[in-house]
């Protein structure tokens, strides 16, 4: 429904949402305390392997930066394949399943379900 797509609120993480839980559409969270996946660590140590080229955006140069937060909606150029995370656990991720893809959004990674093209789970700053 478009309108609910405009129901924003500001989030606790200071950025508007649409006050997205955990529980929610059953993406859990946790796996940031499986250390399978702590990629703070591995990129402490890796630090070229997630310093990338520059970020083309689909819509050219004249469109700028938008941190998106947990329940936003994207457009489908955004999370098209050529933005994919093919091996996501090469970044220490855990694995998109069903509808879900990780994405590259400038330096911030973005799990997006292709479907309906919201945001799932976001970490800002992933990127170099």
């Amino acid at each position: 429904n478009q309108g609910d797509r405009n129901r924003w609120n500001l989030g606790d993480n200071g950025r508007w949402n649409r006050g997205y839980r955990d529980n929610d559409r059953g993406w859990n969270r946790e796996w940031r305390r499986d250390q399978r996946y702590d990629w703070q660590a591995y990129r402490a140590y890796n630090r070229d392997y997630y310093r990338l080229p520059g970020y083309y955006n689909p819509y050219g140069y004249g469109y700028n930066y938008i941190s998106f937060g947990i329940g936003a909606y994207l457009d489908d150029y955004y999370y098209s394949n050529e933005y994919w995370i093919s091996d996501p656990y090469s970044y220490r991720l855990p694995a998109a399943y069903g509808g879900t893809r990780w994405v590259r959004y400038y330096n911030d990674v973005l799990l997006v379900n292709v479907n309906t093209g919201q945001v799932v789970d976001v970490i800002h700053n992933f990127f170099w």
